[in-house]
């Protein structure tokens, strides 16, 4: 259809007209249709004449005191809801222009990660007043899950290299070392080897964390298995219970320094430790980060001074 023929549609001001239309129609009455419109009665009444002249064509009919809308009446009834679902799609879209929404940076992080994972927030909401930034904390099963599901943009997490789908950029290094609490024999030895440790009981994370798979990790290389005394929530927890007696645990240096410097823990010298525990900003290959995902990414990765990819990996 060519456009001069829609110019009857855009004459005589006929949105508003449609408006009174639907109103007179949905409500059955022109009394009605005045009081929601807040119009007076012979104004609606006008505006309805004024449609029926420009569309040629008669929308309702009386019976009684009775209106009855016409065939040309109900089909235009359609044609109003058409219209009404159009313009409030069209208000959708218009309104992003108008007040765009701040962007968001959804960040989750494991436990042991939390207080890089703040660190970095922090830093980046400093620089960018105008973006929202969001945490969460879980262990590792759960981030994975997460992953998965397209909770967050960005999950810092500890990584192992093959190829599964998922990207990561390494961010920082810490190192895991047993602890033992302050006093214990062990302490008192030199290069301990971990069948010495196989019997003495363990802290731990619960099952999921990467932390714990590590330490079970760590043990089963020797064919041998920890002996696990209590699960905890997270390392600064474990580091109090090695501190109170309670046993031996694989900590990061970070967790277990306020412990050790005042005396109320100790560092084991065991063969094959220090293990070193990478964190990376990782997500699925297949998600296309935000702008501003984006950019926090970038800058993560100039804080930490690494700026080569390390490709595919394997979330272990």
């Amino acid at each position: 259809m060519p456009r001069f023929a829609l110019r009857r549609f855009v004459r005589h001001g006929m949105l508003p007209q449609l408006m009174v239309f639907d109103a007179v129609a949905r409500l059955g009455s022109v009394t009605r249709a005045a009081a929601e419109l807040h119009m007076a009665q012979p104004t609606v009444s006008t505006q309805l004449k004024k449609l029926a002249d420009s569309l040629e064509l008669r929308l309702f009919e009386q019976r009684g005191r009775q209106l009855h809308l016409t065939p040309a009446g109900r089909a235009l009834v359609e044609i109003c809801e058409d219209l009404t679902e159009l313009l409030l799609r069209a208000e959708t879209r218009l309104r992003a222009l108008r007040r765009p929404e701040p962007e968001t940076v959804r960040l989750a992080a494991a436990s042991g990660a939390r207080q890089l994972a703040a660190r970095l927030l922090a830093g980046f909401c400093a620089r960018h007043p105008g973006v929202q930034a969001g945490l969460h904390l879980a262990n590792r099963a759960e981030l994975l899950e997460r992953m998965w599901a397209g909770d967050d943009d960005l999950y810092l997490i500890t990584a192992a290299g093959a190829d599964d789908g998922t990207r990561a950029r390494h961010i920082a290094t810490d190192a895991l070392h047993l602890y033992a609490p302050a006093g214990h024999p062990l302490a008192r030895q030199r290069r301990l080897a971990l069948e010495q440790l196989a019997d003495e009981p363990m802290l731990a994370r619960e099952p999921g964390s990467g932390l714990r798979a590590t330490l079970v990790g760590l043990f089963e290389r020797k064919g041998l298995r920890p002996s696990l005394r209590a699960e905890l929530p997270n390392e600064e927890a474990i580091a109090e219970g090695v501190a109170a007696g309670a046993g031996l645990a694989l900590l990061s240096d970070d967790a277990a320094r306020a412990s050790l410097r005042a005396g109320r823990i100790a560092r084991l010298e065991v063969e094959g430790l220090p293990l070193e525990r990478r964190w990376c900003l990782v997500y699925a290959a297949s998600r296309r980060l935000s702008s501003a995902a984006q950019l926090f990414l970038r800058e993560a990765l100039d804080e930490a001074g690494h700026g080569a990819p390390t490709g595919l990996i394997h979330m272990s």
